[in-house]
Order: structure tokens, then C-alpha cells, then sequence
């Protein structure tokens, strides 16, 4: 029965802008548990470097000094943010998952001793045993879990952070708003009265944005000095 990485597979599903690139490495694995389990530790350990390579530039983190595995596997680990976002105690839960990941780097320092004995992962004898099928599929599960954990909470956060730093305010567009409130006679509701444009830009964004490019469009001067007009 063929094995799959369940868990690095719906990372692909999660990510699709990241999934060509990762999905090589992931049916390579696969196969190799499957197919040649005497190769397993090779796949693993390049999957750990590819997190190390493809976070740390993320993360600014430099890892040329750093060439022993578990050095840089640790350097990313103590970079990440595990945070769970507006949770009150949201420090204390970065220091507590980062202790608990702190596994991950006597799983690296293992990683790297299987590495070095021969006929693991290189070198040896023709008539010296090696990783059977039972080593791959544990091999490939710890792989599967951690590194996809890795991946998820970096490409999360990632994407987390673009998008605070692109989302658009009510405030970024007053002179349309002031425009809004000029043409609509603003609701009276339970004796309080609110202004038009705020109610669509909260309730409907879309129809916000499409009715201020349509407003723009309609602009006898053109608004290219303006920070609005560009927004």
C-alpha cells in the first residue's frame, strides 16, 4: 500500500501558491518509503533542508556561519512565532510551544548521527544491513509532522503579516467618504444617526470599492498626487 504524507499534503492544499515546488519533494519521499526505504533518510533530511533554506530568508535569519544541521535547525526554530494571535497571554503561549518544540533539535542532532553511519545514508559495505521499511515510515512520519508544522506556522504568519500590511482603512479615503455622506442622506436608527459611507465600507467592501473606482472614474482631474486615488 503506497504511503502518504497526509499531513505535507494538505499543507500543499492550504498553501497552493507553494505546493509546485514542495510537491517534489513530497511524492520523492513517498515513493522512496514505498519503493527504497534505504533511502528514506536522505529524502528526510532534504525536506528539513528546505525548511531551513526556505524560512530563513523569510525570517532574515543567516545561516552562513552555521553548518552543522541541528545549529541551523535550531536557529529556526528560536526565530519562529507560535503565537496565537489576540489571545491575552499570547507570550506565554510562544515560550510554551517553543519548549515543547524544543524536541525538534534532539530530533535534527539524531537526524544528523544517522547521517554519519555508513550505509544509512551514504558509504558502506554492499553486505551491511540498512534502514528497512519500518524505519522509512517513522522516519517519513516525523518528517511529515514537524516539517508541514514548520511550513504552516511560517507561511501563516507570512501571510498574516501581508495582509495587515495591505489592508485599507476607512479613514484612507476621506474625500470619498465626505463624497458618500454629501449624496445620502445618513439613517436615523433608535434616535442615533450614522454616516452612509461608514455603514458601506463596513457592511459591504466590495460594493465600497466598487462604487469609489466608479466615483473616481468620473473625475473630471486626475487624482494621480492623491495618496486616495492610488490606495
Amino acid at each position: 500500500m503506497p504511503f502518504a504524507l497526509q499531513m505535507l499534503r494538505t499543507l500543499m492544499e492550504t498553501h497552493p501558491d507553494r505546493a509546485a515546488s514542495l510537491r517534489r519533494h513530497v511524492e520523492a519521499l513517498e515513493a522512496t518509503i514505498s519503493l527504497e526505504p534505504q533511502l528514506c533518510l536522505h529524502r528526510v533530511r532534504t525536506l528539513f533542508e528546505a525548511v531551513h533554506e526556505t524560512i530563513a530568508p523569510q525570517l532574515g535569519i543567516d545561516l552562513s556561519d552555521a553548518i552543522e544541521f541541528p545549529t541551523r535547525n535550531s536557529r529556526i526554530i528560536k526565530a519562529l512565532d507560535f503565537s496565537v494571535p489576540n489571545h491575552p497571554e499570547s507570550g506565554k503561549i510562544n515560550s510554551a510551544i517553543s519548549k515543547l518544540l524544543g524536541s525538534i533539535d534532539g530530533t535534527a542532532a539524531a537526524l544528523a548521527e544517522l547521517s554519519n553511519i555508513p550505509n544509512l545514508r551514504h558509504g558502506g559495505s554492499l553486505d551491511w544491513g540498512t534502514l528497512e521499511r519500518q524505519h522509512a515510515i517513522m522516519l517519513g512520519g516525523l518528517c511529515d509532522t514537524l516539517v508541514a508544522f514548520l511550513f504552516d506556522v511560517a507561511w501563516s504568519r507570512e501571510a498574516i503579516l501581508i495582509k495587515s500590511s495591505t489592508a485599507k482603512t476607512y479613514g484612507d479615503f476621506q474625500t470619498f467618504n465626505d463624497y458618500l455622506d454629501d449624496e445620502y442622506a445618513p439613517p436615523l436608527i433608535a434616535g442615533s444617526t450614522f454616516m452612509p459611507s461608514k455603514i458601506l465600507f463596513e457592511l459591504d467592501a466590495t460594493l465600497y470599492d466598487t462604487a469609489r473606482a466608479e466615483w473616481l472614474a468620473e473625475q473630471q482631474s486626475p487624482f494621480s498626487n492623491d495618496q486616495e486615488a492610488v490606495a
